[in-house]
């Protein structure tokens, strides 16, 4: 992060944020877990492009959100994501994933908060098909173990939601090359209320100890998905949003 990458983050806050308060009326429940300092994974669901705008809003923090490669080959979005310091990544896997991946770990470990949306853009593309959360991804659970920070677990729930018409797929071809884009028009989703709940911080001291194998990355990556399913559905809040009881990944159910 650099002065200049602040300035624009700050910037989009001050001009949009009143605005989206208002036209999405969005809230937010357990904004202050984000811890003040220290770094962490921030992982939420991706239902709506609104998501990254509401987070921003909702937590004061500076968060490096990782987008798609895809995105970096438009030239507006390019040039707000170089200036709001966007990580990106590959969703193909080699070693331009490795770059993004190892990018990440490093402002994690510097201190900085990432978010990244593990679902990539499946309940995005697809919303009337895709259930309200998506399959993960595993690899943002090696990045907050090789950094060897918490994971803030958060979603953005949609206590109403609308379907935008339907957009030519030449005009979103250039941002993803996701299956849907070949069936035709797509139809995506945004939200008339929006609640933004962040979870408390959860540890992997467990999984720090044990060697980084893909039994442990697929092991992490359900328990957190299955913590962000509860905290969507506004189940077992005593654990994951107040944190009344304890809750260690590593050995209790979910």
């Amino acid at each position: 992060m650099n002065v200049y990458q602040t300035l624009a983050y700050e910037t989009v806050r001050t001009m949009f944020g009143p605005w989206l308060s208002f036209a999405f009326r969005i809230s937010s429940e357990g904004a202050d877990n984000v811890p003040a300092e220290g770094g962490a994974l921030l992982v939420c669901n991706h239902r709506s492009v609104l998501d990254p705008l509401a987070l921003m809003n909702e937590i004061d923090r500076y968060i490096h959100f990782v987008a798609g490669s895809r995105g970096f080959l438009v030239p507006t979005a390019r040039t707000l994501y170089h200036m709001t310091g966007m990580v990106r990544l590959s969703l193909k896997g080699g070693t331009r994933s490795g770059r993004g991946m190892d990018e990440a770990v490093r402002l994690m470990r510097e201190g900085e908060i990432v978010g990244i949306f593990p679902e990539g853009v499946e309940s995005f593309m697809r919303p009337d098909r895709a259930s309200r959360i998506s399959y993960f991804r595993t690899g943002f659970a090696r990045m907050a173990l090789e950094a060897g920070v918490p994971v803030i677990p958060v979603v953005c729930v949609p206590e109403e939601e609308v379907s935008i018409s339907s957009l030519p797929a030449r005009l979103i071809g250039s941002h993803t090359d996701h299956a849907a884009v070949a069936e035709g028009p797509a139809r995506f989703t945004h939200y008339r209320r929006i609640l933004v709940r962040v979870g408390k911080p959860i540890e992997l001291s467990g999984f720090l100890d044990k060697k980084l194998t893909k039994s442990a990355i697929d092991t992490l990556s359900g328990k957190l998905r299955r913590v962000i399913i509860k905290l969507y559905n506004g189940e077992d809040l005593d654990r994951f949003l107040t944190g009344e009881k304890p809750f260690d990944i590593y050995t209790d159910r979910i």
